[in-house]
């Protein structure tokens, strides 16, 4: 069977709980207190088959001070309920409820008309026609209005074929379901303990699939845990799917680790956020205009949270009005874009607005960034609203453009999406403005991003060129510590690969340099050049550091230095130590002495080194090092042997 969620809303005392009970048979009320005040203060549950459809049913409270609870259960509704008694027409929280529910975006609803028998057809068509007008220019102008009385069930079987009709144009807009593509994500209205079984929650199943057994993550603690059971609408099933109302028994968590609000998903999928950039609609008779810095209570999913508003584009916004936002909480949520939320003031309570996700984890933004943010998130805005394929692609496109030549890896893409590593993969597909880096994980990088990447590494490639010009390029982790700082080296490579398919630089061992840089020596330099080596294989084996060669030359200390260091690039030096060097001629001549003398296989010590080549131990020791480095020997103890 194919599961819906319908809701209710309405003021109190018009006759919610009783008319789920004609329907179903079932009381959601399910709290003493409910029974003995006669209200309900908390979300209920129900469940009914129609044709070839389960709905479950959420039960809300309608009495003002209960709003937060009701805000707890109409989260992932598909279908509203909007419930009007007949004998007292449209009333205030008719009127909240209402607005609510066209803030969270709720696709399709029925309006109820009840105590139908308490009143003559002239006040029931009247009240029709003040729900008409409330409904005017909303999801329920052409919705249909049943009449009925839950206590004889007038009208019942009427309403039952209305809401099959409904549930059936529900099926056909697939934006209605929360999407397969999508990973798992519950968030928790309920907590308790059974006996015999632990801890117990409950909720609607947003979107993806659990199966029975799985590993889970409770969000934003990031506690693990496993599922030992699962029930959807009070049966034990293996697995369940979004739109279903679930209840999970949970190993590894206990009862005081969670709370209403709670996210539950797959473990270490999501990356809580204390800052949200959204679309936030203010209502027309908010009572006055919302400020920058203003203080609210910010509702998603089943939890509420205390935060502020940080007006971005509009100060202040207007009753009616709308604007881009970036809201900072207290507490850190679990919130995907395309999200809905309600605002209720800090005090006195009372609901104000709602609104949209557009980005779940942004940084602060810099007033001198604003103009780009803002045009960013407004065409964000325009995409993430009507077809569903095309926000997709524009909200991955956004993401990778804002994380600039970085990149962002798959499992940031989502956290800060929800949707499936599979999709993920099928949207970057059909970006043309979007690279996958082939790496594990995969990083993807958007085109612009790398050009800039590309332009700006030359640029730099071009003054260190201007800078040395004898040095034949700069080192590899020099290039990547400076532009990419800890990026996996193959995401490097990548890079280098495209800089070197453009002709743009050119590559050796460790450095890099622009495409078909030579480094020609002048007469001067060819002179400093011969002076080096003259000097170097005139004191052999005590070999001149640099600071004596500097010392002892007529030419300026850069000049040399420049001199030494190309001397180094190009293997006409050979660095002993750190402060040693030796030419490449010597290291041969070394080699071949060294062989002559001692025999490969047999071994020699320190001073028999040092008296085969007549030198101090201060040159015999680096030497020695040296050649165990290359492998030329090998230290046992204090002996060495020739390899």
């Amino acid at each position: 069977m194919k599961d819906f969620i319908v809701g209710t809303a309405g003021h109190i005392d018009h006759g919610k709980t009783m008319l789920l009970k004609a329907l179903t048979g079932i009381d959601a009320d399910r709290l003493q207190e409910e029974k003995r005040r006669g209200i309900t203060i908390d979300i209920g549950f129900a469940h009914l088959a129609v044709g070839p459809y389960r709905l479950g049913f959420i039960d809300v409270p309608g009495h003002e001070k209960f709003v937060k609870n009701m805000l707890a259960g109409v989260g992932g509704i598909h279908l509203v309920l909007l419930i009007v008694a007949a004998d007292e027409s449209v009333m205030p929280q008719t009127v909240e409820h209402f607005e609510i529910c066209k803030l969270l975006g709720i696709p399709r609803g029925i309006v109820v008309l009840t105590k139908k028998n308490l009143v003559e057809e002239d006040l029931l068509s009247l009240v029709e026609e003040e729900v008409r007008d409330l409904a005017r220019g909303s999801f329920l102008e052409e919705s249909p209005i049943v009449h009925v009385d839950s206590v004889s069930g007038d009208g019942i079987e009427q309403l039952k074929e209305v809401l099959l009709k409904e549930v059936r144009e529900l099926e056909k807009d697939q934006g209605s379901h929360r999407s397969q593509n999508m990973v798992f994500r519950l968030p928790v209205d309920r907590v308790f303990s059974m006996k015999g079984f632990g801890t117990v929650v409950t909720g609607t199943l947003w979107s993806g699939s659990l199966q029975k057994e799985a590993l889970i993550a409770a969000y934003p603690q990031k506690k693990p845990g496993k599922v030992r059971r699962i029930e959807v609408f009070n049966q034990e099933e293996p697995q369940a799917f979004a739109g279903q109302r679930t209840a999970l028994n949970l190993t590894g968590i206990e009862r005081v680790q969670l709370e209403r609000g709670t996210i539950l998903s797959h473990p270490d999928c999501f990356s809580p956020s204390y800052h949200l950039d959204a679309k936030v609609q203010l209502l027309e008779d908010a009572p006055k205009p919302l400020k920058h810095r203003s203080p609210i209570r910010f509702h998603h999913g089943s939890g509420e949270w205390i935060g502020r508003l940080y007006l971005l584009e509009k100060d202040p916004v207007l009753p009616g009005g709308s604007a881009i936002v970036q809201i900072r909480l207290e507490q850190p949520v679990v919130c995907m874009p395309r999200d809905h939320f309600i605002i209720r003031r800090y005090s006195p309570l009372r609901t104000i607005g709602g609104g949209i996700i557009l980005d779940n984890a942004p940084s602060k933004h810099r007033k001198k960034e604003l103009p780009q943010v803002l045009s960013s998130l407004q065409e964000l805005d325009r995409s993430l609203v009507g077809d569903v394929p095309r926000g997709d692609l524009a909200l991955v496109e956004f993401l990778v453009q804002s994380k600039g030549w970085s990149g962002i890896l798959l499992p940031e893409l989502v956290s800060r999406t929800g949707y499936r590593e599979e999709h993920l993969l099928s949207l970057l597909s059909r970006l043309e403005t979007v690279l996958l880096v082939p790496q594990d994980p995969g990083l993807a990088l958007s085109r612009s991003s790398l050009d800039a990447l590309k332009r700006q590494i030359t640029s730099f490639l071009e003054e260190f060129h201007r800078a040395q010009p004898l040095a034949a390029g700069v080192s590899r982790e020099e290039v990547k510590k400076r532009f990419l700082g800890t990026a996996s080296s193959s995401y490097f490579q990548f890079v280098v690969q495209a800089l070197e398919e453009e002709d743009l630089v050119q590559t050796q061992t460790t450095t890099l340099a622009l495409h078909g840089r030579k480094v020609e020596l002048g007469p001067k330099q060819e002179q400093m050049r011969q002076e080096i080596l003259d000097s170097i294989d005139r004191s052999f084996p005590e070999l001149p550091s640099l600071r004596e060669l500097i010392q002892s030359s007529s030419h300026p200390s850069q000049e040399v230095k420049s001199i030494f260091y190309y001397l180094l690039e190009e293997g006409e030096l050979i660095r002993i130590s750190e402060n040693l060097v030796a030419t490449a001629s010597q290291i041969d001549g070394l080699k071949k002495r060294l062989s002559q003398k001692v025999g490969s296989g047999k071994a020699f010590t320190v001073p028999e080194f040092k008296d085969l080549f007549k030198i101090s131990r201060k040159y015999a020791i680096p030497f020695l090092e040296y050649l165990d480095r290359v492998k030329v020997t090998q230290r046992l103890g204090d002996q060495r042997v020739l390899r």
